[in-house]
């Protein structure tokens, strides 16, 4: 624990936790950026990438190993190095840090990398041998690119530059430009469609970035990106963190651009003659016709990890949606509150909820406190 005894409680955080297990993480993270270990990092994982494309053009000068067990071991370290970078991605300080060494050229280059296939090759499980294997031997250096990804975009301008790109003119270039990773994120979810994973950091990828960006929201549209959302989710049903990060994206996608259409003051943009009730049917087709409110309410909707993210999407897509609260003393009558109505989206009560209807949070001066207290008094008395 590098925690100080000041911060710790004592003589250190796990022994003055008394051996306790308890999570320093952040902490450690902290410690870790402190000393300068993204510079370390940034820098093999740019010398690795740099040879495995080499490799990847078929170019074996300077004695760069090009078997195939060498190119999975150089992947897999690439892979480890990316895995700790995004580890280390805690809060927006050190990502601005990782940004300034260049790191997102650097993983938009890893996951190029792990994507790179012949251009008829579909899904991992729906190859030769051969090709198979390859995929097979990327898919780390997928999971981690993505889940760097994931983190990096905690920050919004980064996010932006992540998902559309940033300029890449002689005269604006610098450290941080990098060309759109979005194609990337996209082809790795269709590639590897197994790699639960994989699908979770690239929903929760796409949820970041249509999170409070409508530019961004609308090029995941444009690019499918809904399509492989649900396809995510259908496939990985029993899996709560996936199903929980695809009804995120869903949210954020539609609800992002539901607001867009009444602009920051609350007014109609709508463009032309479309009015905002076409624009929003025309939003929430998109998503209805790959199967969006099935999906919503009888996948994820069963989770009890996912089941508020479900709501809020089928709220913000247009559908018919209720929640019902139950307790303990429910469940053991037996009640079955979830085929009572087929919309609703049962739940335990979250914290904070009214328990008692009956409660007034503010004070009311009440006659008949003070009577009944008279009263008592005088039967004592008596």
């Amino acid at each position: 624990d590098f925690r100080t005894p000041s911060t710790a409680g004592g003589a250190g955080g796990a022994a003055a936790a008394g051996g306790v297990s308890t999570s320093s993480a952040h902490d450690h993270a902290m410690e870790f950026h402190r000393v300068g270990v993204e510079s370390l990092l940034v820098k093999v994982a740019d010398g690795i990438l740099n040879d495995l494309l080499l490799v990847d053009g078929e170019d074996t000068d300077d004695g760069v190993v090009n078997d195939e067990e060498g190119l999975a071991k150089k992947e897999l370290l690439a892979a480890a190095v990316l895995t700790a970078l995004r580890v280390l991605a805690v809060n927006d300080e050190i990502i601005q840090t990782m940004v300034a060494l260049g790191v997102l050229p650097i993983v938009t280059k890893a996951l190029r990398l792990s994507v790179t296939t012949n251009d008829t090759t579909t899904a991992i499980d729906e190859e030769e041998s051969s090709t198979r294997s390859n995929l097979l031997r990327k898919h780390r250096l997928a999971a981690g690119s993505v889940g760097l990804i994931r983190n990096l975009c905690g920050n919004d301008e980064i996010k932006t530059n992540l998902c559309l790109g940033s300029s890449t003119d002689h005269q604006q270039v610098s450290i941080s430009s990098t060309p759109s990773a979005l194609p990337h994120l996209l082809r790795a979810m269709q590639l590897y469609p197994t790699i639960s994973p994989i699908q979770e950091h690239a929903c929760g990828t796409l949820a970041a970035m249509a999170l409070r960006r409508p530019s961004n929201a609308r090029a995941i549209i444009d690019e499918g990106g809904p399509r492989l959302i649900l396809t995510a989710m259908k496939r990985h049903e029993e899996n709560v963190s996936v199903q929980r990060q695809g009804a995120l994206a869903v949210r954020n996608i539609v609800s992002r651009l539901m607001r867009d259409l009444y602009g920051s003051s609350g007014d109609n943009v709508a463009s032309g003659n479309t009015t905002v009730e076409d624009a929003r049917s025309a939003i929430r087709d998109r998503f209805g016709e790959l199967g969006v409110e099935d999906v919503l309410r009888n996948i994820a909707g069963r989770h009890q990890g996912s089941v508020d993210e479900a709501y809020a999407a089928l709220r913000d897509l247009g559908y018919s949606v209720t929640l019902t609260k139950f307790s303990a003393e429910d469940l053991e009558r037996g009640s079955n509150i979830s085929n009572s109505n087929s919309n609703v989206v049962g739940r335990t009560m979250m914290f904070g909820e009214k328990h008692n209807s009956n409660f007034r949070p503010v004070y009311e001066q009440s006659t008949g406190l003070n009577n009944a207290v008279d009263e008592a008094v005088s039967n004592f008395g008596a």
